[in-house]
């Protein structure tokens, strides 16, 4: 596949994350479990998952509307890249901040460390 090709399955990759996330609230059943926290806490949770939401959205949309340029110019491509570390980040934090059993835990590092590769891969080679 050409890089192109790689920054459109790298944006249905975040838009997926972003339906992922709008999940949030009725899978960890957050009406229940953050009305426990301090409201700044809450809100604070809450808020952040809403942000990243728009940041997967918004990624996604720019992967759409400019892929040629996410691959031909020096902004894209630090783009492309910040975005391929993001998701290496997230992956390695999987298992030091989320207890769930082995299976699931590593699973998600699976999950984020391909959205890490589908962004790399757009990454043009020259």
């Amino acid at each position: 596949m050409n890089p192109q090709s790689w920054i459109y399955a790298a944006a249905g990759y975040n838009v997926a994350l972003a339906a992922f996330h709008l999940g949030f609230w009725r899978m960890f059943r957050w009406k229940d479990e953050l009305a426990k926290l301090h409201p700044m806490n809450r809100a604070v949770v809450q808020v952040m998952n809403a942000m990243l939401i728009c940041f997967f959205l918004t990624m996604a949309a720019i992967q759409v509307r400019f892929a040629p340029e996410l691959t031909s110019t020096p902004l894209g491509r630090t783009v492309l890249a910040g975005m391929a570390a993001f998701w290496l980040v997230r992956a390695i934090l999987q298992p030091v901040f989320f207890p769930a059993p082995p299976a699931v835990r590593w699973g998600f590092c699976v999950i984020f460390l391909l959205g890490a590769g589908l962004h790399a891969l757009a990454l043009p080679s020259t």
